[in-house]
């Protein structure tokens, strides 16, 4: 039971990785909510670098979804950008 109790750092994932993954998804998801949707993707990407360092001092798992979520957060700010610029082309 004390092996179970003792956590190993390097064989968890990073928890901000979780974070940036989660918070991309949902900017993107949420993208019709434009300021909804880009504070969800600031905090992605700012989850990201954060985690990104985090997981280069302690080794912890984590890599891909940091990378997944900077990609969906990238895409979660350029989403409303595009259909705004889209709107005032049509619109006007």
């Amino acid at each position: 039971m004390a092996a179970l109790s003792t956590p190993h750092t390097q064989n968890q994932t990073n928890l901000k990785a979780i974070y940036s993954i989660v918070f991309g998804i949902l900017s993107i998801v949420l993208f019709l909510l434009p300021v909804v949707g880009l504070g969800l993707a600031l905090a992605g990407i700012f989850t990201g670098i954060v985690g990104k360092r985090e997981i280069k001092e302690s080794r912890e798992k984590g890599r891909g979804l940091i990378l997944a979520g900077m990609i969906c957060s990238g895409i979660g700010v350029l989403l409303p950008i595009v259909f705004g610029i889209l709107a005032i082309m049509v619109f006007f």
